[in-house]
């Protein structure tokens, strides 16, 4: 079973939730809300390509394991704008929420990266609640979207365009 992205936000709620949290808190919290979304996004993969009644085969943990982080941050990239930049696809109606969804995913990227790897960096609980917050609303733009707009996005998140 794959990790529950509503898990991680409770998790992420929990250590940002305590009285007087200490930066550590706020920094697993900060990375476990990326880490939702990121898990989202592999769940929701492997369920369009391998179906989410066969989690447990060996083919939808090859597809849940075949996305990583760079690859995410790179479409999340090109999809973040109000006019998504070069994309191999083009939507009659756009992408929609998924560039919402994209924008605040690229963005909790980089909060993750930094939490986890800048020792200077300092957070309010104030800052990490509104990351959690933020995480939930991707996974509710994404959910809202499209399913040719879901399906687009997967495809995408999955396979390169080759530049011929």
């Amino acid at each position: 079973m794959s990790l529950v992205p509503d898990e991680l936000l409770i998790h992420a709620d929990c250590l940002a939730g305590h009285a007087s949290p200490t930066q550590t808190d706020l920094r697993r919290a900060l990375s476990a809300a990326y880490y939702a979304v990121f898990h989202f996004c592999l769940t929701a993969a492997a369920d369009m390509v391998v179906g989410a009644t066969l989690s447990a085969t060996p083919e939808y943990l090859l597809v849940y394991r075949s996305i990583d982080h760079t690859r995410l941050r790179g479409l999340c990239d090109q999809l973040r704008g109000t006019k998504p930049g070069d994309v191999p696809v083009k939507l009659s109606g756009g992408f929609g929420d998924i560039s919402q969804f994209a924008r605040v995913t690229y963005n909790l990227y980089e909060l993750r990266i930094k939490a986890d790897y800048d020792p200077g960096a300092t957070y309010s609980p104030s800052e990490v609640r509104l990351a959690v917050s933020d995480a939930r609303q991707a996974m509710a733009w994404f959910a809202s979207s499209t399913p040719e707009q879901k399906r687009v996005f997967l495809t995408m998140l999955m396979f390169r365009a080759r530049k011929d």
